[in-house]
């Protein structure tokens, strides 16, 4: 989807993303890779997840990315309906649990290669 400065007509007929920023911040457009998809993104997420023992461990890293930082990086992640709260431990970004929606929130923003992202701890029933 993209914000509203984009001028979509131009990007429909000539595939030109053309727009004019507001001031601030803003997020231009964004996009959805499904599992499905061919699409290389530039990053890896090692995993463990034990919904017997009710554990979390979650590292994320860029591939080669040949000098170019990997930036606004956020993980989602659907979690079972059995799952009703998560108590974890992030040493980058932020995260946050709906338990209504059940989903898993991590919110890294810009990946430290020096001291990869981690997201651990555990998650109740």
């Amino acid at each position: 989807s993209f914000h509203p400065c984009v001028r979509f007509k131009r990007w429909e007929s000539e595939r030109i993303l053309s727009f004019i920023p507001p001031d601030g911040n803003m997020r231009l457009m964004s996009y959805h890779i499904g599992s499905q998809s061919v699409v290389a993104i530039p990053i890896y997420v090692k995993h463990w997840l034990s919904f017997k023992d009710g554990r979390l461990d979650l590292t994320v890293g860029p591939k080669q990315t040949i000098g170019r930082t990997v930036e606004n990086v956020i993980v989602e992640i659907p979690m079972p309906k059995s799952v009703s709260n998560c108590g974890l431990i992030c040493n980058q970004g932020k995260y946050s649990f709906d338990p209504v929606s059940r989903l898993l929130v991590w919110d890294i923003g810009r990946i430290d290669v020096t001291k990869l992202p981690n997201l651990q701890g555990s998650i109740g029933y």
